[in-house]
């Protein structure tokens, strides 16, 4: 495509049809658009649309969108070696790096936006090596500021190499980064800080000119933003040089004012962001180059606390007070210059002055609290509050504490006292001063903390337990629930983070206090309820640490009044999607264990109706998460108690999932196959056939296209793995090439999903008869050798291991052996040195058994082992190997397998109470259902409970067989440790061997 004014109008015209309100218009000129972005010279023509005055401003800014998303999609990454192999050929490249950053400087600032997120695209993969004359460019246009345009000049480039350096801030140190900065400080370090002296020198001769005064702090703000980006990895020759200029024009920024540089709105102007980031660029040497620092940290500190003191509580200046108090708790917090904390009034002042304002909520926050309540409790609960000035002066506060704690305590407990007693005089006047009170307090107490525990560690200064019972306890028993509610929602939260710290009967008590809350008309204080009593039901006894502080005894006298308000807000209009209040339907179902029993019933019934009312519009990920782990707990506990209601469950449950695979809800079908398959699983068909339903859903489940979607698979997996052990001679084997096909596809085609394919693969070994897999067996091994040949990884590796222990526990050792070698001749040698003995010490612990049953056969009961072929090189290699992983686990199968059940049982129960502590284990993929997880399974039971006797008793049937060949070999070859080891096993096996 030539640029000439035929083709240039030609493009004009199809992007204003991508402007048209007429859809189909719309989408056939960017059909076309796409059709076209191929030809030589698109691009070209695309900025030459943007650079002309005469082109309509709607067809320039069309223009160079669509240039951006262009370069976006197509422009090359580093390893990309042929124009043949991208739209953008090496001549459009070249164009466009020679004029992108001069027209950008030339252009309006909406267009040089356009541009600039382009140019960052394309030096993300050509800076610095493919693009050398990036920064000299750049450079260039750093000249003596003198006039507007100018200054839109220098702030496109300046915004330009923003975006390019950012990512020098949490970019990983390496040699390869390093020598891109050192290159960056050499070329465009010296220009960039003659620029900061000129603009700095410019800005008192134009005080009265506004808008050039907010072009020149425009600059500034972006100057100090990359003086951030440039110093983040460590400090620079050329910065350390340069360190009293920058910190000398920093202080004057500081201390500098012009009342129409400030925002008279919500959001911050433009000083002070140049403020803000001032105090994030001093908090940045402050905290990584404290040598180099000192000179000027009491200045600052001094010049950065008066600045807090002037202050007001309006939110423009939000950013700047938690940026300037995040600085000083740097300091507070280091030991070469808390010291200037000391001497005089200094602490206290800023104790009062400083930290004590910025703990008082303000207006805004009231109005969130009432009018945004799901804003508010993300801020308050999840802690996404990290830049408000109330979470910096806590952060500051807590600084302080590490050096001057008696001090800080001494001042704040008479702030404590006073404002306790202002506010009992007259709660509704001054609750907000009970507020801050309650914050102190946390802030003040709080040594540790963490979102699963809550505080951990308190301060000897302060008894948690004595405010609780003083304080907070009795606010929270006052008769009336909608009093107050920020108060009462402040309780609440104060129980959460302290409900570790204290003892039994307080949390007993506490239990149905929060229960009233529920019946709260404030969604806050609902769900700080809720959520305070799952909290609760997760406190470990101070004893014994394994259980839980409240019993199913001390539950079931509330459950169901708890029930009722808990579904009485999940069906409210305001927050029937509460998280909150479903993960505590789901940890007291959970906690009554068996006591749920009684309310089975009535929860399914309403636990149903809210599944169908998610399915209309499954928007909230969480919500949904614990919805269906509430569904499982009900079925793992009745389950347990009395497997016949299986079919009641099925006869609820099966309704409300047909239209989940029927209309495809892609965030629910993975949580409806893993309940599925639990309750496949569990099951007890004996000679009752399974029912008709799970025929019908066999075959939907063995449609292509359900395992197409990576979310599906391991849901799938598992339940067709059910299938295998449930109906393995029925349903299955009429499907089995299907079946088969499954697991060669996800061997074959995928690293993430493989171990699924080997896990069905392995369900077929144990539960189908060999009689119906003789035929495939060949084409098996053949799919898993081509598999490791094409892409070996370490998880591939054990899958394969694993597989070939299940498959000798089968079909026998020699079997293996046969089965190897038909690919190649002496395969099988191969397979033990490259698979074997590097990586059978590495099996998973709940592998190992199984694996060491495996090897042990192969040791002891094939030919070419014993006395063939593989016996010279692999006999004695394998059984040091075997060895080894049994040294590796200090409890692999040492106990009985009745014993072992009750130490899984256990680990199951500990790992679904803590399991969804916090937000539940998924991937935007996958989501694991914990009270699903399918447990593992000994398939050796109690026929063989320890697999060291095992390998002792085999060894000895072994050497009996072969008396002086194998005890030779042993009393030679191994280490005396290994010897040690075995006569060990022996002495367990009650058998003489060596």
């Amino acid at each position: 495509m030539e640029i000439n004014d035929q083709n240039l109008e030609a493009l004009a015209t199809y992007l204003r049809k991508t402007l048209s309100p007429n859809g189909d218009e719309r989408s056939e000129a960017e059909k076309t658009l796409k059709q076209i972005e191929r030809n030589e010279n698109y691009s070209s023509l695309l900025l030459t649309l943007c650079e002309r005055s005469t082109t309509p401003d709607e067809i320039r800014r069309a223009s160079v969108i669509t240039f951006k998303n262009f370069i976006k999609r197509n422009w090359p990454s580093l390893d990309a070696s042929s124009s043949t192999t991208n739209p953008i050929s090496i001549r459009d490249r070249n164009h466009i790096k020679e004029h992108i950053i001069d027209l950008m400087t030339r252009s309006p600032e909406h267009i040089q936006q356009q541009l600039s997120d382009a140019i960052t695209v394309i030096g993300q993969c050509d800076f610095p090596d493919q693009w050398t004359t990036l920064l000299d460019t750049m450079v260039r246009q750093f000249q003596q500021p003198s006039s507007q345009n100018s200054f839109q000049s220098i702030n496109g480039v300046l915004k330009t190499a923003h975006s390019l350096f950012e990512r020098y801030r949490y970019e990983q140190k390496s040699d390869e980064l390093w020598l891109e900065i050192k290159l960056v400080l050499e070329k465009f370090a010296p220009a960039f800080t003659e620029l900061f002296k000129s603009l700095m020198a410019y800005y008192p001769q134009k005080e009265s000119d506004i808008v050039e005064m907010k072009n020149i702090f425009d600059s500034l703000y972006v100057s100090i933003k990359i003086f951030y980006d440039l110093n983040a990895q460590e400090l620079p020759e050329h910065f350390e040089d340069n360190i009293t200029l920058y910190m000398t024009h920093f202080m004057t920024l500081l201390s500098y004012d012009h009342p129409q540089l400030h925002s008279d709105r919500h959001d911050p102007g433009i000083l002070d962001q140049v403020k803000t980031e001032i105090c994030r660029a001093v908090a940045l040497y402050a905290d990584n180059y404290s040598d180099e620092f000192k000179p000027f940290a009491q200045q600052f500190a001094l010049a950065i606390w008066s600045l807090l003191t002037r202050l007001n509580l309006s939110p423009c200046f939000d950013d700047l007070i938690s940026t300037a108090m995040r600085f000083l708790s740097t300091l507070a917090a280091r030991s070469h210059h808390c010291s200037m904390f000391e001497g005089g009034d200094t602490l206290k002042i800023v104790c009062e002055q400083v930290i004590l304002p910025n703990l008082f909520l303000r207006e805004s926050d009231v109005e969130e609290f009432e009018d945004n309540p799901e804003e508010y409790i993300r801020k308050d609960i999840e802690k996404s509050d990290s830049a408000t000035r109330r979470r910096a002066a806590c952060d500051f506060l807590q600084a302080l504490c590490i050096f001057f704690e008696s001090q800080v305590v001494g001042i704040y407990s008479q702030y404590i006292d006073v404002m306790q007693k202002e506010y009992l005089q007259n709660p509704i006047q001054n609750w907000s001063k009970k507020d801050t009170c309650i914050f102190l307090v946390l802030a003040l107490a709080s040594k540790g903390e963490t979102q699963k525990f809550g505080i951990t560690k308190t301060s000897s200064f302060i008894s948690i337990p004595a405010f609780y019972s003083n304080s907070i306890f009795p606010e929270l028993q006052s008769p009336d629930v909608n009093s107050l509610p920020l108060i009462k929602a402040d309780c609440l939260k104060f129980l959460i983070h302290v409900r570790n710290q204290l003892e039994r009967d307080a949390l007993v008590k506490s239990l149905p206090e929060c229960a009233r809350y529920l019946s709260s008309s404030n969604i806050v204080v609902q769900t700080y309820a809720a959520h305070a009593i799952e909290r609760l039901l997760l406190v470990r006894h101070s004893a014994d640490h394994k259980h839980t502080a409240i019993t199913k005894n001390d539950l079931i006298p509330h459950a169901q009044s708890m029930f009722d308000n808990l579904f009485r807000i999940l069906t409210s209009e305001k927050s029937y999607e509460n998280e909150y209040v479903m993960r505590a339907v789901m940890r007291l179902s959970s906690a009554l264990q068996d006591g749920v029993l009684p309310y089975l019933n009535q929860l399914m019934d309403k636990l149903v109706l809210i599944l169908r009312r998610s399915c209309r519009n499954p928007n909230k990920p969480n919500f949904n998460h614990y919805l269906f782990e509430t569904i499982t707990v009900l079925i793992r506990t009745s389950v347990t108690q009395n497997p016949g209601v299986l079919s009641q469950f099925e006869q609820v449950l099966f309704p409300v999932f047909t239209p989940i695979f029927a209309d495809d809800i892609a965030e629910f079908v993975p949580y409806v196959l893993q309940i599925l398959g639990f309750l496949l699983e569990s099951h007890r068909l004996g000679s009752i056939p399974l029912p008709d339903a799970y025929r019908i859903l066999f075959q939907s489940i063995l449609t292509p296209a359900f395992w197409d979607r990576s979310g599906n698979i391991p849901a799938l997996s598992r339940l067709l793995q059910a299938y295998i052990e449930k109906a393995a001679e029925t349903i299955v084997l009429e499907k089995l090439t299907t079946v088969l096909g499954i697991f060669q596809r996800l061997v074959s085609q995928s690293k993430v999903h493989d171990h699924e394919g080997f896990a069905i693969l392995n369900s077929l070994i144990v539960h189908l008869p060999r009689i119906h897999l003789d035929n495939y067996l060949k084409d098996i091994f053949v799919v898993i050798f081509t598999r490791l040949t094409k892409a070996k990884t370490q998880k591939l590796i054990k899958c394969i291991i694993i597989f070939f222990c299940y498959f000798i526990v089968k079909y026998g050792a020699q079997e293996l052996i046969t089965q190897v070698d038909i690919i190649q001749t002496n395969m099988f040698q191969m397979v033990v040195e490259r698979l074997f003995l590097p990586e059978l010490a590495k099996i998973d612990e709940n592998d190992k058994k199984l694996c060491a049953i495996g090897v042990t056969h192969l040791l002891c009961d094939p030919l070419p082992m014993i006395s063939g072929v593989y016996f010279t090189n692999l006999w004695l290699p394998l059984l040091q190997s075997l060895l080894q992983l049994f040294e590796s686990s200090n409890e692999l199968q040492t106990m009985s397998a009745a014993e072992r059940k009750k130490q899984l049982q256990d680990e199951a129960e500990e790992e679904l109470l803590v399991g969804l502590d916090d937000t539940p284990d998924y991937t935007p993929a996958f989501s694991c259902l914990a009270f699903a997880k399918k447990p593992h399974t000994d398939i050796f039971g109690n026929s063989i409970p320890d697999a060291r006797i095992h390998l002792a008793k085999c060894l000895q049937t072994l050497t009996a067989s072969h008396p002086d060949q194998f005890l030779s070999i042993m009393k030679n070859g191994l280490s005396t440790e290994h010897l040690s080891h075995i006569q060990k096993y022996c002495s367990l096996a009650n058998v003489t061997l060596i």
